[in-house]
């Protein structure tokens, strides 16, 4: 039986990802030439803005059927306005191909995906490409994924030949399995190796990537050099996909629109097997949606098939109820989900005409239903439609849909930041809902800060005997909710919430007091110990002309930015610097003016800190305040008149 590899292709914006896909298809047999990023004609960028852009916006996959194995590859977007579509496929993958320009190196979201990569524990093979560039510094890449991997070991599999020149080729590309055991350091292996004895080269990489070590080869995805060296090492050395308990289990990684079929399902099995009208349970909605049928995906063609098993990547339409990054079946997944997605920008949209509205609605749900980042929300009492968003990119590719697919025209407000907020010091919160009847429930809490990046922490110490745990438990799942919007509008972060001590009574207590009850508590705490306002903090890297080091620099603290690092690497400068997303908004424009288009910037969410004293961000709220105690009472219980 052939072994079954889910492999994703991941990288910084404009590494050459989607051209490597592209010859790795060819490679394998799949299409009879490689297609280009700059004609539109690759398999994987079959959106219309996609080609008409050359940038990836959405995860797409193809298998390929090889002699010795079954490949799907998975290729995903680079650029950081679509990282949730990264952060889906990393937790369906067997191994991720992690391609580096030779010439750009390790960028910021390089190291994001390296960073993510190393916490999930999974196996990865990096592809260091655009060898036929000037300025390809092979060795200066290696030696920064060594820096960036830690304690996982580096395999330099094979090196390059002409580099920096367009004849570019791959050196002893016909040895790659026997470099890299000698890299290994598997002595034994290479004794009985050097005595003439028969060794399984591949065995030992595949144990060896298994134990973290981490495979580099190079190549040109542009011409094709060292594409097909990696191939044969894929097959031969990454670990194959396991076969499960037998169980139906599986991830959605992918949600997209067909105009006859509707939703359809791209899934990663884990265990067990699917067919055409079977059930399969969506623990989300906790309810059971037939599969009306099944494809594999080769590329922009689907084809039907009649079943898929443990290590396949299949289509299924049917699911109505199904999002991405949606769990099918009962059990847990082998690889926990990273989040890479944080939002950092909110819009409100209007259709250009007014009576479209609730078609607008309709179609940014669906959307969202294929990009749960996306938060969308429709806030009925001013009948207006928020988005949170990843940058201006994604807005414009969201546009695009919305008239492609829709025929929608639609209109975005200026986006705002997304701000945090965080107690300012150790408090209590109380409330007694005791009226009017019937209803009774008594809560106190302890608020207090945690260091940055905490979230939230909570914690019950209340009796059982004078608040039943099913009581409790409802109290637990309000606390989260109750946090939603703090003194100023914003989520509260970075705290510890303590349930100290509540009541209930035995004939005035209704089910849902304690929902009620909680808000009440929690926002006469936050009024207690007052709250500070958090802003996110960009780690921002260019790469640009050292002539232009003072004018940059001068850009960058313009905008509060705090410069971390610099560096000469041959004739470019590399400076690293961390600026509030507030005042960055126009950055790359700025940055893309001054370097005359010439220069590479590159961000990624470093982490929130604290406002500058004096500052002040308002949010408008959702909802009655609980702090307006009368008011938010009547709200809840349906008793407030216009």
């Amino acid at each position: 039986m052939k072994r079954k590899i889910n492999v994703g292709l991941l990288a910084h914006v404009d590494a050459g990802k989607t051209s490597l896909t592209e010859q790795l298809l060819f490679c394998g047999g799949a299409l009879r030439t490689a297609g280009t990023v700059d004609l539109g004609t690759t398999q994987t960028d079959a959106l219309e803005i996609e080609k008409a852009r050359g940038i990836s916006v959405k995860t797409a996959d193809a298998v390929l059927e090889l002699e010795n194995a079954v490949v799907n590859l998975i290729d995903t977007p680079g650029h950081a306005d679509f990282i949730s579509e990264v952060e889906r496929a990393l937790s369906v993958l067997d191994c991720a191909v992690l391609v580096v320009s030779a010439v750009e190196g390790v960028q910021a979201q390089t190291e994001v995906l390296l960073d993510a990569i190393r916490r999930m524990a999974l196996p990865c093979v990096v592809f260091v490409n655009k060898l036929d560039r000037a300025g390809s510094d092979f060795t200066g890449v290696c030696a920064a994924l060594a820096a960036q991997l830690g304690d996982r070991p580096l395999l330099v599999v094979n090196r390059p030949e002409n580099e920096g020149d367009g004849a570019a080729c791959v050196a002893d590309e016909s040895s790659c399995l026997e470099n890299a055991v000698v890299l290994a350091s598997d002595e034994a292996l290479l004794d009985r190796y050097l005595a003439g004895e028969t060794v399984d080269f591949a065995q030992t990489v595949c144990r060896a990537v298994e134990n973290g070590a981490v495979p580099v080869l190079c190549g040109c995805a542009k011409t094709g050099a060292g594409c097909r060296a990696l191939l044969d090492f894929l097959c031969a050395c990454v670990p194959a996909a396991p076969a499960g308990d037998g169980t139906f289990l599986a991830r959605v990684f992918r949600v997209e629109h067909d105009r006859t079929f509707g939703k359809l399902a791209h899934v990663r099995l884990f265990s067990g097997c699917v067919m055409p009208r079977q059930s399969v349970w969506l623990p989300r909605g906790e309810t059971e949606e037939k599969v009306a049928g099944l494809r594999r995906p080769l590329g922009r063609r689907q084809i039907d098939v009649q079943a898929a098993e443990a290590g396949d990547i299949a289509v299924l339409f049917g699911l109505s109820g199904v999002r991405a990054g949606d769990v099918l079946g009962r059990g847990a997944l082998p690889r926990a989900e990273r989040t890479l997605a944080v939002p950092l920008l909110t819009v409100k949209v209007e259709p250009e005409k007014a009576d479209q509205n609730a078609a607008l609605a309709a179609a940014l749900s669906a959307l969202a239903d294929e990009d749960p980042a996306l938060h969308f929300l429709w806030i009925r009492e001013k009948r207006e439609i928020q988005l949170r968003i990843l940058g201006k990119i994604q807005l414009e590719i969201l546009e695009a849909l919305l008239l492609e697919r829709y025929g929608l025209t639609a209109r975005f407000s200026a986006p705002s930041v997304i701000y945090k907020e965080t107690p300012a010091s150790v408090g209590e919160g109380y409330d007694a809902y005791l009226a009017p009847k019937p209803c009774w429930a008594i809560l106190r809490f302890r608020i207090e800060p945690l260091p940055r990046g905490a979230g939230l922490v909570y914690e019950s110490q209340a009796s059982p005997a004078r608040l039943p745990y099913r009581y409790q438990n409802h109290v637990e799942t309000a606390v989260p909710e109750a946090l939603q919007q703090g003194l100023h509008g914003w989520e509260v972060t970075d705290l510890k919430v303590t349930l100290l001590d509540g009541e209930s009574h035995h004939v005035h207590t209704h089910p849902l007091d304690f929902f009620v009850c909680t808000p009440l508590a929690i926002m006469d705490g936050l009024r207690r110990c007052g709250t500070t306002l958090l802003e996110p903090i960009l780690r921002v890297r260019a790469v640009f002309d050292p002539a232009l080091a003072g004018r940059v620099i001068g850009l960058l603290q313009g905008m509060r930015g705090v410069l971390l690092e610099q560096a000469i690497h041959g004739d470019r400068q590399v400076l690293c610097a961390e600026v509030p997303a507030a005042e960055s908004l126009e950055l790359p424009v700025e940055f893309a003016k001054l370097t005359g288009g010439r220069g590479s910037l590159s961000t990624a969410l470093a982490h929130y800190a604290p406002c500058p004293p004096g500052f002040v961000a308002e949010r408008e709220r959702i909802g009655t305040n609980p702090l307006d105690r009368a008011k938010y009472i009547l709200e809840k219980r349906n008793a407030l008149t216009v």
